[in-house]
């Protein structure tokens, strides 16, 4: 019997192919790259997942730079710090310090010495400012060299004044002096001062550029400031009649004098009945309308300033003022303008009328005040007084 079946016409082909197939495959030199093989798809798997596990790791990519090959082309010079040549390797870890050049000028304030900031001084008074400097520069200063104020010359200081008679070296102190004068009027008043050298370059402290100076308050005196019984005898004098003064007096001239008087009187009898302390009499010009006036001494004017004063008549021989009836003003005289401030009518009642007159809307101005007495027809009873006229702050 025969051992072997015969396979059917198709599956044979196929074995046949499958055959041919295989030799293929392993003939060398032949591969066909369509397909990957199961080792090659294992291992490009087993790729991806690590370069995914490092990727978690290390997320900077370096790229290396490529590697230039130098030419024979000599490299442009590079920009070198100053001191450091081109080939002289710069150390950049610490960075290096640079020092600046010592400044020739410079003052350093140590103290006042006098007339420390805010001092109070009195209205138009003068005064002497102190200052110890140190030279904080590296040149000395000699005799040449000058203090000098800068700005607005409130407190009257001269152009310049020597720092020294002889030499400040550096680090070394010195006291300079200046005269100073207040302002008339109340108030903080600052004064910048600088040095200068003998070329006239000025310089202060900190960087050179700052300035030192004197601050003061100038503080108005309260109290009595202005006593016209004192002052009266400087005042000028004259009389007439109406609007017109033709006659000059002599303070302190006899009571009759016929063309008025104006003298101080004491311990005598006003129409109040009181005996007086020190008063100013002022009798006007026998004349109808008589009148007579003083002009005072010049005086500046400052906030709060009052005038003062207590008018009316001295009693006559039988202890009354009669028939006293006069005009009491008070003006002010600035340059050649004259203004009044204010008009009172007396007549004799027994009483003294009280003048207060508030002087702040001239503050700041010099003036001089006028004291002027007018009759108001007769004369003959018009023995007029000023009772303690004064001004206060």
């Amino acid at each position: 019997m025969n051992k072997f079946k015969l396979l059917p016409p198709g599956i044979s082909i196929l074995l046949m192919l499958a055959v041919l197939t295989l030799n293929a495959c392993n003939y060398p030199g032949v591969r066909t790259p369509t397909e990957p093989e199961p080792e090659v798809v294992y291992t490009s798997a087993a790729e991806t997942v690590q370069a995914q596990l490092t990727q978690g790791i290390q997320p900077t990519v370096t790229i290396e730079a490529p590697v230039i090959t130098p030419t024979t082309t000599p490299p442009l010079p590079t920009a070198t710090s100053p001191g450091v040549t081109p080939d002289q390797p710069t150390n950049t870890s610490p960075a290096l310090t640079t020092t600046s050049a010592p400044i020739c000028d410079l003052a350093k304030f140590v103290s006042d010495v006098t007339i420390p900031d805010n001092t109070k001084v009195e209205p138009s008074s003068t005064f002497i400012k102190t200052w110890r400097l140190r030279n904080a520069g590296s040149c000395t200063w000699t005799n040449t060299y000058t203090l000098v104020y800068e700005g607005d010359n409130d407190l009257n200081a001269p152009a310049s004044v020597p720092v020294t008679t002889g030499s400040v070296p550096p680090g070394g102190t010195v006291d300079v002096s200046v005269t100073l004068t207040a302002p008339a009027n109340a108030g903080t008043y600052r004064q910048n001062f600088k040095l200068a050298n003998s070329n006239g370059e000025r310089f202060g402290l900190g960087d050179g550029t700052k300035p030192f100076w004197a601050q003061i308050k100038v503080v108005a005196p309260s109290g009595l400031i202005y006593d016209f019984i004192v002052q009266a005898a400087s005042a000028e004098w004259k009389s007439g009649s109406g609007s017109t003064f033709d006659t000059t007096l002599t303070f302190g001239g006899a009571d009759n004098d016929p063309n008025g008087v104006a003298k101080i009187k004491d311990g005598v009898t006003l129409e109040t009945g009181a005996v007086s302390g020190k008063i100013l009499l002022t009798y006007p010009k026998h004349t109808i309308n008589g009148v007579i006036a003083g002009t005072y001494p010049p005086y500046l004017v400052q906030d709060g300033d009052q005038l003062k004063a207590r008018v009316g008549f001295l009693a006559g021989p039988g202890g009354t003022c009669g028939a006293g009836n006069v005009q009491f003003q008070v003006g002010y005289q600035e340059g050649a303008t004259t203004t009044m401030l204010g008009n009172w009518n007396k007549s004799c009642n027994g009483t003294l009328l009280p003048i207060n007159l508030s002087l702040s809307s001239l503050a700041g101005k010099t003036i001089q005040l006028i004291f002027v007495v007018r009759a108001s027809g007769d004369y003959s009873d018009d023995w007029a007084i000023w009772n303690s006229p004064r001004i206060e702050r």
